[in-house]
């Protein structure tokens, strides 16, 4: 089960809006959080720029709050133009027949320029695009640590051709007064990941558990079957810490697909709610025990029984 804590998401919003002006990333449903949750809540907080990675993602963002502005990061295809102009979409110049395609058709957009990332944007040649008058701003990613030069380099360009420009990625936060374009550090600690015991095992010493028997009991044991496995974002071996009533108790064995088995005394009993991260564990302990980035932990999370 996965329990979203809207408190968190606006005190995070809120945090970046002390210092720097805002374009939320949205891309891929928001992280996995929902863009029908997230752009609402923005909207609140009076943020009016948003990031997606397709046309049909920008639609829905507009069918949401209509006044946004929403930047189309990806690739848009000559079949989309219709699109872009009707729900009035900024699309990406990533490259120079990206440009034609939009002084043909009349479109502002924005310029992205690759500082190393090697994703999109163009490397070279955009110099002579900045000052044309369909390239409304510039922007930018931070890739790594080694940003400082590249968020120097943008504010030159922003001052040089009197163009606004944004910065991606969180590790740009505290580093420039322009504004951001995040995603991560916004979703930061908004989840609450937890499940339940849905059975409870006495193995005798030398007994086994689980596929392939790889767990075998040292002396006679408690297991408690949790009903949440690798099909709900468990790495397949994970053996981190949950806690039951309060206490810690470790996953033992290989996962299955819709449970985990997590060693546990007398005191545990069926139903008793299992935290893998959320009050009392952190989501950077349960991606370090689960072998996954931050950004994957967002999307692979099981999508089924959000609760508010």
């Amino acid at each position: 089960m996965r329990q979203i804590k809207e408190e968190v998401l606006e005190q995070n919003i809120r945090n970046i809006l002390k210092t720097n002006r805002l374009m939320l990333v949205v891309k891929d449903n928001a992280y996995g959080f929902g863009i029908h949750r997230i752009v609402p809540l923005a909207k609140r907080l009076r943020v009016k720029d948003f990031a997606v990675k397709s046309i049909e993602e920008g639609k829905l963002v507009k069918s949401l709050f209509n006044e946004a502005n929403v930047l189309v990061l990806g690739k848009v295809k000559q079949k989309d133009i219709a699109d872009l102009k009707r729900y009035n979409l900024i699309p990406t110049i990533n490259d120079y027949d990206d440009y034609i395609a939009f002084k043909e058709n009349k479109i502002p957009c924005h310029l992205a320029i690759d500082t190393g990332m090697n994703r999109f944007g163009m490397k070279s040649g955009y110099l002579a695009l900045i000052n044309d008058s369909i390239v409304h701003a510039i922007y930018t990613h931070c890739y790594n640590n080694q940003n400082r030069h590249k968020i120097k380099f943008m504010e030159r360009l922003a001052k040089d051709y009197l163009k606004p420009i944004h910065i991606g990625g969180s590790i740009a936060y505290n580093q420039t007064k322009e504004m951001l374009r995040v995603g991560k550090m916004v979703y930061e600690n908004a989840l609450y990941f937890y499940g339940q015991i849905v059975n409870i095992k006495h193995l005798k010493k030398g007994e086994t558990l689980g596929y392939d028997g790889l767990y075998q009991a040292p002396q006679d044991v408690i297991i408690g079957v949790c009903n949440i496995g690798y099909s709900d974002g468990l790495h397949l071996f994970y053996h981190g810490n949950v806690q039951i009533r309060n206490k810690y108790y470790s996953v033992v064995g290989r996962c299955c697909m819709d449970h985990c088995f997590i060693l546990i005394d007398e005191i545990v009993q069926i139903e008793d709610e299992v935290e893998f991260f959320g009050k009392n564990i952190s989501e950077d302990q349960f991606i370090e025990y689960n072998s996954m980035t931050k950004y994957e932990m967002f999307l692979q999370i099981n999508q089924q029984g959000i609760t508010n």
